[in-house]
């Protein structure tokens, strides 16, 4: 019994170290699948599991190419992409990084919206098309089979909620069933286009301004009302193609948008247990996840021969390697120009393609009215006919071409559109001019009372004056930084956001200036003195052996050390040739005699070389505001009288380190500085009078930095190097010997001056 449980726990054993062993092996792509349609270009990742995406994003360069981010895989040969059948792939790579990780790169024909997500064990790469224009309305071939018949029930969609975050920008439409969705893009300009079947918007349209994530604003209507589709559609205005996410469940239907830089890649999860198909055919069904980095999103899985289904996952909101290299540093909002008041209106409509011959003029307006599902009234003296031919134009452009050749024009209030006669609008806008006129000069003022708290109240006064009416009025009280406005409503109104933009806090920059000077030194110093002595005197028994001369005396010695400065002094008391060294610290003397003392050589050598380097380091630092200049001193002040008429007067003067600086911060977070940097020191060595001079190092520019930077705004470099030679006439110039008749001198002195600038913003 024993042993038939070793048995059994070996087996047991050995299936756990083989479960653990595939939970270790990376997964395998078995194959990769492009599928082109009309709307949207599909990469199809087949795998046992699904791949854990870990960031997708457009890398930097003009060609487009979209990088995505993967763990450990196994990855096949890359398949081929014939131009003809895929005109919006154009290549297909798999790379292997060296932390095992790989990457799979797909060059495009453009930049177009993408999203990421799982489908089963198959992980998907969507790329939405952008459209240049369609005659009829496309619907995705897998959204078109989930649609059914035309007895499906209607949802009423009472609104839609926008959040934008500071994570991102959440789009959530709340409905009694699951919704079925069908995206594309639109291009010139570029929008995304969500629309929901089987759901009817009874909110009011409305476009609301996002400015994030790479969403300029968002709108919600109802697009389809009658016919064979009730759908409501969301648009999304982009400036860019950006990844985006779907996501939705029982009661909700949700669009995400996640920010264009992300802290740490949010890999994506494997999807859950399939959920039950509804009676609708529902394409999306409940699945959220509660990592805040990523939302998933569950479907039916479909065999492998069928089209993957369009419920959609979304992409992950991570930023690849490539990516992050782009910018150095984004504008903040606070550089970005902002509308306050009268925003410009562009045209933003679907594109249409019109061809008209001989058409009523109410017709076709009406045939523009009844595609937008706007309410159309005309006045009496519109009546004409139009001929045209349009390609791929917004509607909204359309309707103003036809209406400027009939010298017509409209008025849109709500969701009704209003078509006359440019003098008769040209009329009631004169007139609705003199009663908002008489509205301000004689309706009812208001008074509100702003409290600023960065800026000065009396230096904004003389720009919101400009804005105020003729019977308002602005108080400043300067005690309290606070401004008293009394006007009418509207006036208050663009006077409050104004002063919304005004008081803002400014930001501070912290300048730090080094001053380094170095210095080094070199002196080398070599000589010689000498001197001789030779005596023929019958004294000394060593006379000539003539008449005359009978006596000699030669004197190497005439110069005695007593009468010159230098040197040093030998038995002879004097040298010949007394050449010592300028300056020394060394020195050895030689004395050779004969018995007699009656021949004498007196030789001495002197030699000095010293070597030296410094270096001084002066610093000071300053933190200043915006565009505000700052000043600080560190010294000393040296006093100098002057005397004039018996009367004495005493002027101080800066030996002090001072720093001037006025900073700028730029939209791309660099600094512009005006700089004047000084280094004035009292030279006590060489005093003029008791007065000691001020040796001056400045330096005045004005130069950009970037934030936490450092560039060098001045530098001098003095180099001097001299030699000097003392040397009796002629004799020095005798090879070898010459060296007896002269001595040598050197000296080399560098000194470097360097300024140093170093500006941080204050966050």
């Amino acid at each position: 019994m024993n042993r038939k449980n070793n048995r059994l726990f070996g087996l047991a054993l050995l299936a756990l170290m083989g479960t653990a062993a595939w939970a270790q092996t990376p997964p395998a792509v078995q194959k990769i699948t492009i599928l082109p349609s009309r709307l949207n270009a599909r990469i199809l990742l087949e795998a046992a599991v699904p791949l854990p995406a870990l960031a997708a994003a457009y890398t930097a360069g003009e060609t487009p190419q979209l990088l995505v981010e993967f763990g450990p895989a196994k990855w096949p040969e890359p398949p081929a992409v014939p131009a003809d059948e895929t005109p919006l792939v154009k290549d297909i790579k798999v790379m292997t990084k060296s932390n095992g990780r790989s990457e799979l790169l797909l060059t495009l024909t453009g930049k177009v919206p993408f999203r990421v997500f799982s489908e089963g064990s198959r992980t998907i790469i969507e790329l939405e098309k952008i459209l240049r224009g369609t005659e009829d309305y496309l619907i995705a071939p897998d959204v078109q089979s989930l649609l059914g018949g035309a007895d499906r029930p209607i949802t009423d969609l009472p609104a839609v909620d926008i959040a934008a975050r500071a994570d991102r920008l959440i789009v959530s439409a709340r409905r009694g069933q699951p919704a079925i969705a069908n995206v594309f893009a639109l291009g010139n300009p570029l929008r995304l286009i969500v629309d929901i079947f089987d759901c009817r918007y009874i909110g009011p349209t409305e476009k609301r301004p996002i400015g994030k994530f790479g969403v300029e604003s968002v709108r919600v209507g109802q697009f389809m009302s009658a016919g064979p589709y009730t759908i409501t559609r969301l648009v999304f205005d982009l400036r860019e193609p950006r990844s985006f996410s779907l996501s939705g469940g029982p009661s909700e239907f949700q669009v995400l948008f996640f920010p264009e830089t992300a802290a740490d890649p949010a890999p994506a999860a494997a999807p859950a247990a399939p959920a039950e198909k509804t009676a609708e055919k529902a394409a999306v069904t409940d699945g959220v996840r509660k990592d805040p980095g990523a939302v998933v999103v569950e479907s039916k899985p479909k065999p492998a021969d069928d089209p993957p289904a369009a419920s959609p996952a979304p992409a992950v909101p991570a930023k690849s390697k490539a990516e992050e290299k782009k910018t150095a540093a984004p504008q903040t909002d606070k550089f970005q120009p902002r509308t306050i008041v009268n925003p410009e209106q562009k045209f933003q409509g679907e594109l249409i393609s019109p061809h008209f011959k001989d058409a009523d003029l109410r017709d076709v307006i009406l045939y523009i009215a009844q595609m937008v599902s706007l309410n159309v009234i005309f006045d009496d003296d519109v009546k004409g006919q139009v001929t045209c031919s349009f390609e791929d134009v917004p509607w909204d452009q359309f309707l103003d071409y036809v209406l400027k050749s009939k010298r017509l024009g409209k008025t849109l209030e709500g969701n009704v559109l209003r078509i006359a006669p440019i003098a008769s609008l040209t009329q009631e806008e004169t007139e609705q001019q003199k009663l908002r006129d008489a509205k301000e000069q004689g309706g009812p003022l208001f008074t509100k009372i702003f409290t600023l708290s960065y800026a000065k109240a009396a230096e904004v006064l003389d720009l919101l004056k400009a804005r105020k009416s003729d019977r308002g009025q602005i108080i400043v009280d300067n005690r309290t930084n606070t401004l008293i406005v009394t006007d009418t409503k509207d006036k208050i109104d663009i006077i409050e956001k104004m002063i919304e933009v005004l008081d803002t806090a400014t930001p501070q920059v912290s300048i730090e200036a080094r001053i380094v000077e170095a210095t080094s030194n070199f002196v080398r110093n070599l000589g010689i003195q000498w001197g001789a002595k030779g005596v023929a005197d019958p004294v000394y028994g060593n006379q000539t052996s003539l008449q005359f001369p009978n006596k000699v005396l030669v004197d190497g010695a005439l110069i005695p050390q007593g009468n010159v400065t230098k040197g040093i002094s030998g038995p002879l008391g004097g040298y010949a040739v007394n050449l010592p060294a300028p300056a020394f610290s060394s020195a050895v003397g030689f004395s050779f005699a004969n018995v007699l003392d009656t021949l004498r050589l007196d030789v001495a050598l002197t030699a000095m070389e010293t070597n030296g380097n410094g270096q001084i380091v002066s610093s000071t630092k300053v933190t200043a505001l915006n565009n505000k200049q700052a000043e600080v001193i560190q010294g000393r002040q040296i006093p100098v009288q002057t005397t004039a008429n018996f009367t004495v007067t005493t002027q101080y003067v800066n030996a002090a380190l001072q720093l001037r600086a006025t900073p700028q911060i730029t939209a791309d977070n660099s600094i512009v500085m005006e700089l004047d940097i000084q280094n004035n020191a009292a030279d006590f060595g060489n005093l003029v009078n008791g007065i000691p001079p001020i040796t001056t190092q400045s330096a005045k520019t004005q130069v950009m930095v970037p934030d936490g930077g450092t560039t060098v705004i001045g530098g001098i470099s003095r180099l001097e190097d001299s030699i000097t030679q003392e040397r009796v006439p002629f004799l020095h110039q005798i090879p070898i010997l010459g060296a007896l008749f002269k001595n040598f001198a050197r000296t080399k002195q560098n000194r470097e001056l360097l300024i140093f600038i170093t500006p941080r913003i204050i966050r």
